[in-house]
């Protein structure tokens, strides 16, 4: 199999395109790290450090925060045509757990997004949903830390104090836990054949491919994923800086502002909703500083929860 991240993330989309019926694909990655596509790399991760030790840096399309990924972690990616209204995490989440339960890993999903041994975080997902011509499909994509390097973790990754003080908890490693220290006798290829007969029990005409080859369309879209402005962006300087946590994530705004307009908004976020971040810097752009900027982000009327918090913060903040 390709071990570029960046390939594989140009299969997911192929596949997006293309898939009629549920798609699973397995697949590791070479030193990598990936962030949310609302993240600001230079917050994130030791930028410095990462370039000097050749580790690659991906931005993905879905939500979510900042990982480590390397050979000794396994990623999944569930595609699959939304056209009943089963909850498609639920049932994603359960091929993954029978799988874990059948190599004897009392896992359970915990949280928004996460997997759990023991009280410590083994698996994260972030997910996208998609709508083409009449139809939606769903993504749900994640990882499973075999044999992850953890110093590496601890290397690169930057955690926001906002993001320490809400998890109370001294080190981000002391959180995760490889399936490896509770069997030492796990590997790719024992969790990948758990998946497959997994999959198989809960659509049992699935066919299993070996992708030996990936099909003319992946380069191009890779080449996306690899391009200087995607991944880092542009980080420009500006007059205003809010920051905070909520519960359904971080949030980082930073405004240009001028003659009490606000001129040029970007919008940090692990949150896993793409959708609100975009409605956030649009609602922001153009609008004057202070309260008519608060009146127009509720106006809007989308993710109302989220946004009533967000408006009582920015009334104390702004």
């Amino acid at each position: 199999g390709c071990n570029s991240i960046f390939h594989n993330l140009a299969l997911e989309e192929v596949v997006m395109q293309q898939a009629k019926l549920p798609v699973l694909l397995l697949y590791r990655n070479d030193k990598t790290i990936v962030i949310g596509r609302n993240q600001n790399p230079w917050k994130e991760i030791y930028v410095d450090r990462m370039e000097e030790d050749k580790v690659a840096l991906c931005r993905r399309k879905s939500g979510g925060g900042a990982v480590y990924q390397d050979l000794g972690n396994t990623c999944f990616s569930f595609v699959s045509p939304m056209n009943s209204s089963a909850d498609y995490k639920a049932r994603n989440n359960s091929i993954l757990l029978r799988a874990l339960h059948s190599l004897d890993f009392e896992a359970q999903v915990s949280g928004r997004n996460d997997i759990t041994l023991d009280g410590k975080k083994i698996s994260g997902s972030a997910y996208k949903i998609q709508h083409l011509g009449g139809s939606s499909l769903s993504l749900h994509h994640g990882t499973m830390m075999i044999n992850v390097d953890k110093t590496a973790i601890l290397k690169y990754l930057n955690p926001h104090k906002a993001k320490l003080q809400s998890k109370g908890i001294e080190s981000v490693t002391s959180r995760v836990i490889n399936l490896t220290e509770v069997d030492n006798s796990m590997n790719h290829d024992k969790f990948t054949e758990a998946m497959r007969a997994s999959f198989l029990k809960e659509y049992p005409d699935a066919e299993y491919l070996e992708m030996a080859d990936m099909p003319p369309e992946v380069e191009s879209i890779a080449s996306e994923y690899l391009e200087w402005n995607w991944r880092y962006g542009e980080s420009p300087h500006f007059s205003h800086e809010l920051e905070t946590r909520f519960e359904w994530g971080l949030l980082d705004i930073h405004m240009q502002v001028e003659g009490g307009v606000i001129k040029k908004v970007k919008v940090f976020s692990d949150c896993l909703y793409t959708d609100f971040v975009t409605m956030l810097e649009r609602s922001l752009l153009d609008a004057q500083y202070g309260e008519p900027a608060i009146q127009a982000i509720l106006q809007t009327g989308e993710f109302p929860e989220m946004t009533s918090d967000l408006a009582e913060w920015l009334r104390e903040s702004m």
